[in-house]
């Protein structure tokens, strides 16, 4: 009987671990399910804080500081405490450089990570959701850290690279159509339900009564500097 039982239970392991191998991903698996997580909106790229007041609203005055975490997209974000151990008191806080939601969880959209033209803005929402929860562990913080450069003996950097960016957000472009006629020949543009080639925030249309000029000024290119890079995306919606 020993056997017997031992060889159902050995089977039973091997299934398990067979559909470990295959199961899909739903970008939920940083979640764990014994803690509870406090979830809160945030719409622009700022500095926030968390007062006590707002922990103790949500029950979590008892809560030590080292213990607090926080998540955005499934990654967690470094915080700062006033308090870096202990219970947290009247004018304590948790603060965090919150970011907008973007078009990066957009990308998995596409049928090809190339056709999503730029990252910048979501076809969603500009709101990003983050959580707060309760770990006993080490979690990520962001300390005050004395910036020593008067006797750190380095040169200084004759220049430095910096990124400049436009991204339009005039209207959204519905991405790459069929043109399906019926029997009388009365036709119409399908879109797949996918995110498909170009599909995005873009600027307005360029034809040749209607140019797009840009002009960018003050952006001081260092001559002890590489050339510059500019790319471009684009896309082409003619009828």
């Amino acid at each position: 009987m020993q056997k017997k039982h031992l060889k159902i239970f050995l089977f039973v392991l091997l299934c398990f671990s067979f559909r470990g191998t295959t199961v899909a991903q739903y970008n939920n698996e940083w979640i764990d399910y014994t803690k509870t997580y406090y979830k809160f909106s945030v719409g622009s790229n700022s500095l926030y804080r968390i007062s006590s007041a707002i922990l103790k609203s949500a029950g979590l005055q008892n809560v030590r500081a080292e213990e607090f975490q926080l998540w955005r997209n499934g990654k967690q974000v470094p915080v700062f405490v006033s308090n870096t151990t202990g219970l947290m008191g009247a004018s304590d806080f948790i603060e965090f450089f919150g970011l907008m939601n973007d078009g990066k969880a957009d990308a998995p959209l596409y049928k090809k990570p190339e056709f999503q033209l730029a990252d910048k803005w979501s076809l969603q929402t500009d709101t990003a959701a983050y959580f707060l929860t309760v770990n006993v562990g080490v979690n990520l913080r962001m300390v005050n850290a004395q910036n020593q450069v008067a006797f750190n003996g380095l040169p200084s950097e004759p220049y430095f690279m910096y990124t400049f960016s436009n991204n339009y957000r005039n209207k959204i472009n519905p991405g790459f159509a069929q043109i399906v006629c019926d029997t009388n020949r009365n036709c119409s543009y399908v879109y797949s339900s996918s995110y498909d080639n170009g599909e995005g925030w873009i600027s307005g249309d360029i034809a040749p009564n209607s140019p797009l000029v840009e002009q960018y000024n003050n952006l001081f290119v260092s001559q002890a500097g590489p050339d510059p890079k500019i790319k471009i995306a684009g896309f082409g919606n003619a009828q």
